[in-house]
């Protein structure tokens, strides 16, 4: 991830020539040591990609800064440059079409009767129609959805011809994911899963008997979160954002639509899109207005059409497939330059090693352009905050 993190940075500085921005939740800018955190891992990115751009020719900057200020309802808009879209000056009260505003009043206050997802991480997509023939509805909510990644070799537009990683059995990154009490393993993915070997929490009322499947069962029943189906030990959790699902939606209703993400719940205050959404967003054109280094835990983008809330387009699947071909293609542009960035004046040493094996990989399957893309989303099943991989990453 720390060479995609590094690849996208150049490539934005050198395509927008200005620089990029990482940004924290100002709530987390009071606590001093998480400050510096970012500014500290920002400046270290700020240093290995200003060489590498230095001998293209080219100056930018990295740096660190603050995401708007989080309400209830405030927003993250991907803005869709080529149709003449423009980030909102406020992201708390965005200008929308008169349904719109209808929609986005009743996602953001959380009736009861919409069931949309509330717990961490809670952002509902949601897209403004400004269309005014044909479908002129909004679209939404659409809360994060948990599923299992597609097999390798199934029909386009879900085609993933690389096999998904798993850790071998036996293997160390298993012990966490075994239940107290029961000795089975939790499947690979699962946000929480490895503390499987951990105590409920107090007042516990999920029946679970380990911290793990407590988790997943208060995200289902307790906060609303969609699982359409269960994993197994053979398959890979996977979890789409709404901005995400909104983006597909929005371009399958033309360039009038634009999406968002809007803030509901209280157990999350960022105001930035992760950077795996940022990557899928600046990769099918609709860049974020902001962008924070935390978790993108098992993310993923849809294979196929998913429509919770109303009808499937029917340009949908063409939809899916173009914007994660674009997705792959930008990928595989990101790491390759994320490598070079990654020369030994800026990796830490004990880092080389995986370094030289991603390069050499990529080398032997350059011709599979999917390849790439699968190998970010197997990254990204271990579950950490980007700002700790980067940190860790380089010197």
């Amino acid at each position: 991830m720390t060479a995609a993190a590094l690849g996208f940075a150049a490539d934005y500085i050198a395509t927008e020539q200005r620089p990029l921005q990482f940004d924290m939740d100002p709530l987390d800018a009071a606590d001093p040591r998480r400050e510096a955190a970012l500014k500290a891992t920002v400046s270290k990115m700020d240093v290995a990609v200003s060489a590498y751009l230095a001998k293209k020719g080219l100056n930018g900057r990295v740096h660190a800064g603050l995401s708007p200020g989080y309400w209830q309802g405030a927003v993250i808009m991907g803005v869709y440059a080529l149709a003449g879209q423009e980030a909102p000056q406020a992201m708390m009260a965005p200008s929308l079409s008169a349904k719109g505003k209808v929609l986005w009043d009743k996602i953001r206050t959380v009736p009861p009767t919409l069931r949309q997802y509330t717990g961490r991480g809670a952002y509902s997509g949601f897209v403004d129609n400004n269309n005014t023939v044909g479908n002129t509805d909004p679209v939404g909510p659409r809360s994060t959805v948990r599923m299992v990644a597609p097999p390798p070799g199934v029909a386009a537009p879900t085609e993933a011809p690389y096999s998904r990683w798993l850790p071998p059995e036996g293997d160390e990154l298993w012990k966490a994911r075994r239940r107290k009490q029961v000795h089975t393993h939790v499947p690979w993915g699962l946000i929480g899963g490895d503390t499987a070997g951990q105590d409920p929490t107090p007042g516990n009322t999920t029946g679970a008997t380990n911290l793990s499947d407590q988790i997943e069962a208060e995200m289902r029943d307790r906060y609303g979160m969609v699982f359409t189906c269960e994993p197994t030990m053979s398959d890979i959790a996977t979890y789409t954002h709404g901005m995400i699902q909104a983006i597909y939606k929005a371009y399958a209703l033309g360039p009038s639509c634009a999406p968002y993400e809007i803030a509901v719940g209280d157990l999350t205050k960022k105001m930035a899109s992760c950077l795996t959404c940022t990557l899928f967003m600046h990769a099918v054109g609709y860049p974020p207005n902001s962008i924070h280094l935390g978790s993108g835990e098992s993310w993923a983008p849809l294979f196929a059409p998913y429509n919770p809330d109303g009808p499937t387009e029917p340009n949908e699947i063409g939809v899916i497939r173009d914007l994660n071909n674009a997705w792959y293609e930008r990928c595989r542009a990101w790491l390759k330059m994320g490598l070079e960035i990654l020369d030994d004046a800026h990796i830490a040493p004990g880092h080389r090693a995986s370094r030289e094996a991603v390069a050499a990989y990529l080398k032997a399957h350059d011709t599979e352009p999917t390849l790439s893309g699968i190998l970010i989303l197997d990254a990204v099943t271990v579950h950490e905050p980007e700002l700790n991989r980067i940190s860790r990453t380089l010197q």
